[in-house]
Protein backbone atom coordinates (compact mmCIF):
# COMPACT_ATOMS: atom_id res chain seq x y z
CA UNK A 1 0.00 0.00 0.00
CA UNK A 2 1.28 3.18 -1.06
CA UNK A 3 0.99 6.66 1.47
CA UNK A 4 -1.03 8.30 -1.35
CA UNK A 5 -3.79 4.91 -0.79
CA UNK A 6 -3.81 6.03 2.78
CA UNK A 7 -5.98 9.02 4.27
CA UNK A 8 -3.45 11.51 5.33
CA UNK A 9 -4.85 11.13 9.00
CA UNK A 10 -3.77 7.48 9.18
CA UNK A 11 -0.06 8.61 7.79
CA UNK A 12 2.82 7.74 10.35
CA UNK A 13 6.37 8.86 10.08
CA UNK A 14 7.67 6.50 7.43
CA UNK A 15 4.76 7.86 4.90
CA UNK A 16 5.97 11.36 5.66
CA UNK A 17 9.33 10.46 4.70
CA UNK A 18 8.58 8.45 1.62
CA UNK A 19 6.13 11.71 0.57
CA UNK A 20 9.01 13.90 1.11
CA UNK A 21 11.35 11.23 -1.12
CA UNK A 22 8.74 11.17 -3.73
CA UNK A 23 7.72 14.59 -4.34
CA UNK A 24 11.47 15.54 -4.33
CA UNK A 25 12.25 13.73 -6.46
CA UNK A 26 9.30 14.72 -8.63
CA UNK A 27 9.80 18.04 -8.26
CA UNK A 28 13.24 18.75 -8.40
CA UNK A 29 14.65 15.72 -9.93
CA UNK A 30 17.40 14.79 -7.81
CA UNK A 31 17.21 12.06 -4.86
CA UNK A 32 16.13 13.73 -1.24
CA UNK A 33 18.79 14.07 0.81
CA UNK A 34 17.13 13.28 4.89
CA UNK A 35 18.15 16.51 7.36
CA UNK A 36 20.84 15.04 9.59
CA UNK A 37 20.17 11.56 8.00
CA UNK A 38 17.13 9.61 8.26
CA UNK A 39 16.75 8.88 11.64
CA UNK A 40 17.16 12.64 12.92
CA UNK A 41 14.77 12.83 10.40
CA UNK A 42 12.44 10.75 11.68
CA UNK A 43 12.93 12.03 15.05
CA UNK A 44 11.79 15.80 13.82
CA UNK A 45 8.78 14.33 11.77
CA UNK A 46 7.93 12.39 15.04
CA UNK A 47 7.81 15.44 17.14
CA UNK A 48 5.24 17.48 14.82
CA UNK A 49 2.69 14.27 13.60
CA UNK A 50 3.31 11.94 16.83
CA UNK A 51 4.22 8.26 17.25
CA UNK A 52 2.64 5.54 18.53
CA UNK A 53 4.21 6.03 22.07
CA UNK A 54 3.76 9.86 21.80
CA UNK A 55 0.73 12.62 20.55
CA UNK A 56 2.50 14.82 17.85
CA UNK A 57 2.44 18.60 18.24
CA UNK A 58 0.70 19.39 15.10
CA UNK A 59 -0.55 16.57 13.52
CA UNK A 60 -0.65 15.32 10.11
CA UNK A 61 -2.90 17.36 8.01
CA UNK A 62 -1.32 20.74 9.05
CA UNK A 63 2.67 18.56 8.46
CA UNK A 64 1.38 18.10 5.18
CA UNK A 65 0.14 21.34 4.50
CA UNK A 66 2.91 22.81 5.14
CA UNK A 67 5.48 20.28 3.22
CA UNK A 68 3.16 21.51 0.75
CA UNK A 69 3.72 24.83 1.08
CA UNK A 70 7.54 24.97 1.58
CA UNK A 71 7.66 22.71 -1.52
CA UNK A 72 5.51 25.00 -3.73
CA UNK A 73 7.86 28.65 -2.41
CA UNK A 74 11.18 26.82 -3.09
CA UNK A 75 13.51 27.38 -5.67
CA UNK A 76 16.33 25.35 -6.33
CA UNK A 77 19.66 27.28 -6.91
CA UNK A 78 23.08 25.45 -7.97
CA UNK A 79 24.31 24.94 -4.56
CA UNK A 80 20.93 24.39 -2.89
CA UNK A 81 19.02 22.02 -5.88
CA UNK A 82 16.47 20.26 -2.64
CA UNK A 83 15.03 20.82 0.49
CA UNK A 84 14.37 18.55 3.31
CA UNK A 85 12.50 18.45 6.03
CA UNK A 86 14.87 20.32 8.52
CA UNK A 87 15.43 22.63 5.68
CA UNK A 88 11.66 23.15 5.83
CA UNK A 89 11.38 23.96 9.67
CA UNK A 90 14.70 25.77 9.80
CA UNK A 91 14.22 28.75 7.31
CA UNK A 92 10.56 27.94 6.15
CA UNK A 93 9.07 28.10 9.50
CA UNK A 94 6.65 30.62 8.71
CA UNK A 95 4.46 28.08 6.54
CA UNK A 96 3.57 26.73 9.60
CA UNK A 97 1.31 29.42 10.29
CA UNK A 98 0.35 29.64 7.43
CA UNK A 99 -0.79 26.07 7.12
CA UNK A 100 -2.62 25.99 10.67
CA UNK A 101 -4.59 28.89 9.59
CA UNK A 102 -5.53 27.52 6.57
CA UNK A 103 -6.94 24.28 7.97
CA UNK A 104 -8.67 25.82 10.75
CA UNK A 105 -10.50 28.28 7.83
CA UNK A 106 -11.19 25.07 5.90
CA UNK A 107 -12.73 23.17 8.93
CA UNK A 108 -14.78 26.60 9.73
CA UNK A 109 -16.54 26.50 6.53
CA UNK A 110 -17.00 22.75 6.58
CA UNK A 111 -18.81 23.74 9.93
CA UNK A 112 -20.61 26.35 8.40
CA UNK A 113 -21.90 23.82 5.95
CA UNK A 114 -22.89 21.32 7.96
CA UNK A 115 -24.99 23.41 10.01
CA UNK A 116 -26.47 24.73 7.05
CA UNK A 117 -26.92 21.49 5.89
CA UNK A 118 -29.03 20.38 9.64
CA UNK A 119 -31.39 23.81 9.46
CA UNK A 120 -32.53 22.06 5.73
CA UNK A 121 -34.31 24.16 2.96
CA UNK A 122 -37.33 24.44 5.44
CA UNK A 123 -35.83 26.56 7.33
CA UNK A 124 -36.34 29.00 4.09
Amino acid sequence: MSTTDKPVSKWNVRDFQLYLKAEHERLYGVPYAPFRGWQAEAGMIGRWVGTKRKPGEYGTEITKRFIDLCFAQYRPTADWPGISFGFMQTYMGRNLQRAVAEIKAEAATQQRREQQAEIGDDFY
